[in-house]
């Protein structure tokens, strides 16, 4: 998180590295940050402990030299949502999330379990501790609204990757509380959003705030979308694609929510620690380098993500995961959202100062992913691997698709308005006025409900590309496996068969590996080894 939204949390800084991996990360003690009897009097010790849990979503915290990245620093921005039909990792040898050749005591599987934890932990001892504040009772209700839509927004990500977690609304009191059995996924989404609906009643809007950090009213209402989208695919219950639509209403109804008319301007100011309030509705918030100050918390997908380039001073990148032939095809001529998503370019020899040198036009498999480009970082000097870049957790574009995929499922085809709201992010993508309609852009009318979705399925793939939902997105349309399984016969007779590392591809044998691994098991992760040992009440997903 930036300096604005860090230094409230000095008071607890030294005393939350994280716990030792063999530890049950459900047992995570409240004396791992300061005493309840002696915290949580004060609006500042208030937000103090609120900024603690907030700091798990990136979890790239720099303490004398140790560094973690299990949640969005890394972890859950490329890994945990790769490989699909979008993305995969350049090199596929070692085993990890995105080849699916891991098992359940892979280190960064465990540890973001582990961090989920801990932070729904700290948002229990903070709800339990409010009413013992002195602080004023608007104060008490704002931070009791972040705390509980932090609580549900963890949980959110636990049961859409691993489905049934335990449901935790309580502290842990005790080191012998740690036989805690998995609640059923229906259950789970039931208190996510019941949670975030009590939240939403108490959080301040977005300009209130001044920044996308802090959870706004109006982005609670559209993460209350994606949460009912989810719990109608991978629940099968379609009576929450009504609730979904209602939440996306309201945040189209609020007014203060709009398209930017540049779609590469939104990520050149994540990169440069610029506010965008009208369409990154909620990010996770990175600052500095990780160097010079132990409260600086730097993201690592940065220099993960990108053009390969080795040269440290010209924005280190490792290129690490690249764009499939599948997705750059999804890009209809003129739609500027390609050439800004995907590379057209490379570094020779990986050296920033040597290029950049074009892509050949007829090389479209396993170019670099260029949607944050460290150029435009404007913290300097560059550090190695980390930097300032927020993750966008929610745009409106996001909304606007939601709001349409639900619309047409609740109606059976598509309305005027589905079709408007996804009319808007076409119009934007080929840099046409969002208002004003387009014959050769538009959506029209007149598609069936199966058609329509289509669309709305493509759409999604390009416009948030990279962004990591493109996994999530196929487990909750029931079409995971069938997706992976069919790049298969793809790539065997379209990808290239030898590997060209100038260019960023390791060849055919390589990018085949996550799509020979996957299998049904891969439709969520494996509960962890260490929680499995420590935890009796615990059992396994299915394969693993």
């Amino acid at each position: 998180m930036k300096k604005s939204v860090l230094l409230a949390s000095l008071g607890l800084a030294v005393g939350m590295a994280g716990l030792s991996s063999c530890k049950d990360y459900l047992d995570t003690k409240p004396e791992d940050f300061v005493a309840p009897q002696d915290f949580y009097k004060t609006e500042a010790q208030l937000t103090a402990a609120l900024m603690g849990v907030y700091t798990k979503l990136g979890q790239e915290v720099t303490y004398t030299g140790s560094t973690e990245e299990s949640t969005y620093s890394r972890f859950l921005s490329l890994e945990a949502p790769s490989a699909t039909d979008e993305m995969l990792a350049r090199s596929n040898t070692t085993p990890a999330v995105s080849q699916y050749g891991y098992d359940a005591s892979y280190g960064n599987l465990v540890n973001c379990w582990g961090n989920l934890y801990e932070a729904i932990n700290r948002a229990n001892v903070l709800l339990e501790s409010l009413d013992r504040s002195t602080a004023t009772a608007a104060v008490k209700d704002q931070i009791r609204g972040e705390a509980l839509f932090l609580r549900a927004y963890y949980h959110f990500v636990l049961v859409s990757y691993w489905g049934d977690v335990p449901l935790k609304l309580t502290s842990t009191q005790a080191a012998t509380d740690v036989n805690i059995a998995r609640t059923p996924a229906a259950q789970v989404y039931t208190q996510v959003i019941k949670d975030m609906t009590t939240a939403e009643g108490l959080l301040k809007n977005g300009a209130d705030w001044g920044n996308s950090g802090r959870i706004s009213k109006t982005a609670a209402e559209g993460i209350l979308c994606r949460v009912n989208m989810y719990a109608a695919g991978r629940l099968k219950d379609a009576s929450k694609y009504a609730d979904a639509r209602t939440w996306a209403l309201k945040v189209m109804n609020s007014g203060q929510h709009g398209l930017n008319p540049d779609y590469s301007q939104i990520f050149k100011n994540e990169l440069a620690d610029v506010y965008e309030l009208r369409e990154a509705m909620w990010e996770v918030e990175f600052n500095g380098t990780g160097v010079g100050s132990i409260y600086n918390e730097a993201g690592r997908f940065g220099s993960t993500l990108g053009v390969r380039n080795d040269i440290a001073d010209k924005g280190f990148m490792q290129g690490t995961y690249v764009a499939t032939g599948v997705q750059y095809a999804l890009y209809g001529t003129g739609d500027l959202r390609r050439d800004w998503n995907i590379a057209t370019y490379y570094y020779p020899s990986y050296d920033a100062t040597k290029g950049p040198t074009a892509y050949a036009s007829t090389y479209t498999w396993g170019r670099y992913i260029n949607k944050w480009r460290r150029e435009n970082e404007t913290y300097r000097p560059y550090a190695k691997n980390l930097g300032p870049t927020n993750w966008p957790l929610l745009r409106y574009a996001d909304v606007l698709l939601m709001f349409a995929e639900a619309d047409n499922e609740v109606n059976g085809a598509p309305t005027a308005a589905g079709v408007a709201a996804i009319n808007q992010v076409r119009r934007r993508a080929y840099g046409l006025p969002i208002a004003t309609p387009s014959a050769t852009v538009d959506v029209p009318a007149s598609l069936s409900k199966t058609d329509f979705f289509n669309r709305i399925k493509d759409e999604r793939a390009r416009e948030l590309a990279f962004e990591g939902f493109r996994k999530l997105d196929l487990l909750r349309w029931g079409i995971f496996l069938t997706t992976m399984k069919a790049m298969i016969p793809i790539i065997s007779t379209q990808a290239p068969s030898s590997s060209n590392n100038a260019l960023g591809y390791n060849g055919r044998t390589s990018s085949l590996v996550p799509y020979q691994n996957v299998s049904a098991r891969d439709e969520y992760f494996p509960i962890p080894s260490n929680e499995l040992s420590l935890n009796s009440a615990m059992t396994q997903n299915p394969g693993w």
